[in-house]
C-alpha cells in the first residue's frame, strides 16, 4: 500500500506505513479480550489450536481486509475519480492506479489463502501444522463455508490483478471494481448471523456494511495518495467522490443498526457486554468519521487549490486512521460470539428455514402476509425510487415521459416486493405449488411490467452528459448498453439458455435442492428468476436499445419456442407419479398441514402451466403491437423521404422495371 505522507525530511513513509499497522494490530487485540475473542486455553480434552491461531486468525483477515481495501480504492480511482483519458481509454494517472490495483489484488489474493489456512485450522481445533496436511485441506476445505468463500476470494483476486496488469479502458476498470466488490463480500457470508435468527437481514447488512465501507475506506486512501504525489488537480475528483462517500456513510450506518439488532438480544446488552461496548465504540468512531468527513467536504469539496492539497493529505490521513479502527473493531465483532442466543426450534425442518412453519396457507396469508426480505425490499424502492427522480426531472424541464411505463415500471418493481416479502416468500419455501407460483409471476411478470417501463431510455435522456472526456452516469449506461457484456447478455441464443433450457437444469437436477438449503442460494435464484427474464423479455419486446435487435419475426419464433419449452417442462410435472422436485429438501421441510407432497407438486405442474401460457399470450400482442407501429413508422418515413426527393426511390425502381419489361419483350421478339 502506497503511503499517504511522503515530504522530504519527514518521518519515512514505511515507519508510519509499519507504526499505523501495529496500532491496528494493537487495537484488534484490545477489542478481542473486550469481546471474549481472545485465546483462552481450553479444558483438558477438547481441541486447542493454540494461541498463534487464535490470534493470528482476526489479524491476517485485518490485514486481508487493507489488501482488498486498496485494491477497491485503486480501481475507483482508475475507473471514476482520475481524470479520464480519451475514447474510453484510462489516462495515464489511471493506467499507474490499474498496475497499483493488479499489485494490491496480488497480496490480497496471498493473504487470503494464508487467512484460510489459519481459519481452517481455528475452525477443525488442529494447529497451524497440523492443517497444512493436503489431506485435511483437501478433505475440510471446500466443505467449511467460511473457507470455500475464502478460496472463492483468492481465486478472484489473482483474476482481477491479471486483469489488472494487461487493462487499459475504464469500461474494463469499472468492471474488475465489480468483481473485487463480490470477491469482499464472500468472507462475509460464513458470519455468525447465521445461526441466530433474521437470516436474511444479517446477511444483507453485513455484506452491505463491508461493501460500503470498502468502497468508501478505499476511495479515501487513494485521494490522498494522489495528494501526497501531487500528479494531478484533486478538485473535481473530490467532488466526484463526495457523493459516494456520502452514500456510503449512510449504508455503513445503517447496515451497522442492522447488524447490532441481529447479534444482540436487547439494548441492555451494550452496556453489561463486551461484545456491546465495542459496538458502542464503534458507534462513536463512525459519528467522528461523519464529522470529520462533513469537514472535509465543506473545506475542500467548493475550492481546492494547489497550496492546500498537504493540508488535505494530512486531513485524510486523520481520517483513514480512525477508518482503521471502525476496520479493526469490526473485525473483532466478526471474529468474536456475539451475546445473542441462538433461536431453537421444535424441528429439524424448521431449523434449516430458520423460522417455524407457517400455518396452513390461506389467500390472505399467502397475498397479505409478510416476512422482510431487505435485500429485494431495499433494492426495489431504491429502482423505484430512481425512476420516478427520473420521470421528475423530465417533466420539470418540460419534456414529456409516457405515464404507461411509469405505471408499467411502478407494478413490476410491486410485484417483485410482493413475490419476495409477502406470505409466498415464506410458503415458497415449504410447498411446490406455491414455489412455481412465485417462481412464475417473478420469471415472467415483473420482467415484463419492468421491460415495458423502458429504465435506460428514462436514464438516456434524464441524466445530462458529461463534459470532455469524463464518463459521468450518462455515459456508462451509453457504455453498458453498447458493451461487449450486453451484447453477450442479449444473445438471443444465451437468453434462450439461460430463460428456457436453464429451467430443466435447475429443477430436473440436484441443484435445487442445493439452493432450497441455504439462504444464499434462496436469493441466487430469486435473482437469476428476474434477470433471466429481463433479458429475455428485453431481446424479445424491450423498448430499451440494445446492440442487435432481432426482427419482429425472429421475436416471435423465440417467444413460441419458449411456449412450447415451458410446455413440456410443466407436462413433466403433472404426468410425474412421484414427488421430482427436490425431495431432499420437501420431504424435510414438511409442516403438519402438508398432507400430500406428490399432490402439491402436482398442482405445482398445473401453475407453471398456467401461469406461462397467460403471460406468452400477452407478450405476442404487445410484439404484434410493436410490428405494427414499426411498419407504420417505416411508411411514415418513406413517404416523408418521397416528398423531399420527389419520389427519386419509386422512380428508380419503375426504370428498373421498365428495363426489365422491355428486355423480356426484345428476347420474345
Amino acid at each position: 500500500m502506497s503511503q499517504l505522507v511522503a515530504k522530504k525530511g519527514s518521518t519515512s513513509p514505511a515507519i508510519i506505513t509499519l507504526v499505523l499497522a501495529l496500532a491496528l494490530v494493537s487495537i484488534l487485540a484490545i477489542s478481542l479480550v473486550i469481546t471474549g475473542g481472545s485465546y483462552v486455553e481450553p479444558a483438558a480434552g477438547l481441541p486447542d489450536s493454540g494461541p498463534l491461531v487464535v490470534w493470528g486468525t482476526p489479524i491476517l483477515r485485518l490485514i486481508t481486509d487493507l489488501a482488498a481495501i486498496a485494491t477497491i480504492g485503486w480501481l475507483l480511482a482508475a475507473s471514476v475519480l482520475d481524470p479520464a483519458g480519451k475514447g474510453g481509454v484510462v489516462s495515464a494517472v489511471g493506467r499507474r492506479d490499474l498496475m497499483r490495483a493488479g499489485i494490491a489484488a496480488c497480496v490480497w489474493a496471498v493473504l487470503a489463502v494464508v487467512q484460510m489456512l489459519f481459519a481452517l485450522a481455528n475452525i477443525l481445533g488442529l494447529t497451524l501444522l497440523e492443517a497444512l496436511n493436503p489431506e485435511v485441506i483437501a478433505t475440510y476445505a471446500n466443505e467449511i463455508p467460511a473457507t470455500r468463500a475464502l478460496m472463492a476470494a483468492t481465486l478472484l483476486a489473482i483474476v482481477i490483478g491479471l486483469g489488472c496488469f494487461v487493462s487499459s479502458s475504464t469500461g474494463s476498470a469499472i468492471s474488475w471494481l465489480v468483481v473485487a466488490m463480490i470477491a469482499a463480500s464472500l468472507p462475509s457470508l460464513g458470519g455468525h448471523g447465521a445461526g441466530l435468527g433474521d437470516h436474511a437481514l444479517a446477511l444483507t447488512s453485513g455484506i452491505t456494511h463491508v461493501l460500503a465501507a470498502f468502497l468508501w475506506i478505499g476511495g479515501l486512501y487513494a485521494l490522498a495518495a494522489h495528494a501526497t504525489r501531487s500528479d494531478f488537480p484533486l478538485q473535481k475528483s473530490i467532488q466526484r467522490f463526495s457523493p459516494i462517500a456520502l452514500i456510503a456513510f449512510i449504508l455503513v450506518a445503517a447496515s451497522g443498526l442492522a447488524n447490532a439488532y441481529t447479534r444482540l438480544d436487547s439494548i441492555g446488552q451494550l452496556l453489561t457486554t463486551g461484545y456491546g461496548r465495542i459496538i458502542l465504540l464503534k458507534v462513536f468512531v463512525l459519528v467522528t468519521l461523519g464529522f470529520i468527513a462533513w469537514n472535509m467536504r465543506k473545506k475542500f469539496a467548493q475550492s481546492f487549490s494547489q497550496s492546500r492539497v498537504s493540508m488535505f493529505a494530512r486531513v485524510a490521513a486523520g481520517e483513514l486512521v480512525v477508518m482503521g479502527t471502525a476496520l479493526a473493531l469490526g473485525v473483532a465483532l466478526s471474529s468474536s460470539a456475539p451475546p445473542r442466543v441462538e433461536t431453537q426450534f421444535g424441528s429439524y425442518g424448521e431449523s434449516l428455514l430458520g423460522f417455524a412453519y407457517p400455518p396452513e396457507p390461506t389467500v390472505l396469508r399467502v397475498v397479505f402476509g409478510f416476512r422482510l426480505d431487505p435485500l429485494f425490499l431495499t433494492g426495489a424502492l431504491i429502482a423505484a425510487g430512481l425512476y420516478c427522480f427520473g420521470v421528475a426531472r423530465l417533466l420539470s424541464r418540460g419534456d414529456k415521459w409516457p405515464w404507461g411505463r411509469t405505471i408499467s415500471w411502478l407494478l413490476g418493481i410491486s410485484v417483485v416486493i410482493w413475490c419476495t416479502n409477502s406470505g409466498i416468500s415464506v410458503y415458497s419455501q415449504v410447498s411446490v405449488s406455491l414455489h412455481m407460483t412465485e417462481h412464475m409471476t417473478m420469471a415472467m411478470l415483473a420482467p415484463i411490467l419492468l421491460v415495458l417501463g423502458a429504465p435506460a431510455t428514462l436514464a438516456l435522456r434524464a441524466i445530462k452528459p458529461s463534459h470532455g472526456n469524463e464518463r459521468g452516469p450518462r455515459e456508462w449506461v451509453v457504455w453498458f448498453l453498447h458493451s461487449w457484456p450486453t451484447r453477450i447478455l442479449t444473445n438471443p441464443f444465451y437468453v434462450f439458455l439461460i430463460y428456457v433450457i436453464g429451467l430443466y437444469g435447475l429443477y430436473f437436477t440436484p441443484a435445487f435442492g442445493w439452493l432450497m438449503g441455504s439462504h444464499i442460494g434462496h436469493i441466487y435464484m430469486q435473482l437469476h428468476f428476474l434477470f433471466a427474464g429481463y433479458l429475455f423479455y428485453w431481446v424479445i419486446m424491450g423498448i430499451d436499445p440494445r446492440p442487435k435487435p432481432l426482427p419482429y419475426w425472429g421475436r416471435f419464433m423465440m417467444l413460441l419456442l419458449a411456449i412450447s419449452v415451458h410446455g413440456f417442462f410443466a407436462v413433466v410435472l403433472m404426468m410425474s407419479s412421484n414427488l421430482s422436485l427436490a425431495p431432499e429438501w420437501y420431504s424435510i421441510v414438511r409442516p403438519p398441514w402438508m398432507a400430500d407432497l406428490l399432490a402439491d407438486s402436482l398442482t405445482g405442474g398445473q401453475i407453471a402451466w398456467a401461469l406461462a401460457e397467460i403471460p406468452s399470450v400477452l407478450v405476442m400482442v404487445v410484439i404484434a403491437i410493436q410490428w405494427s407501429r414499426s411498419d407504420d413508422r417505416e411508411s411514415k418515413r418513406n413517404d416523408r423521404q418521397a416528398d423531399r426527393d420527389g419520389n427519386a426511390q419509386m422512380n428508380v425502381y419503375n426504370e428498373h422495371l421498365a428495363r426489365l419489361a422491355k428486355r423480356d419483350q426484345q428476347l420474345s421478339e
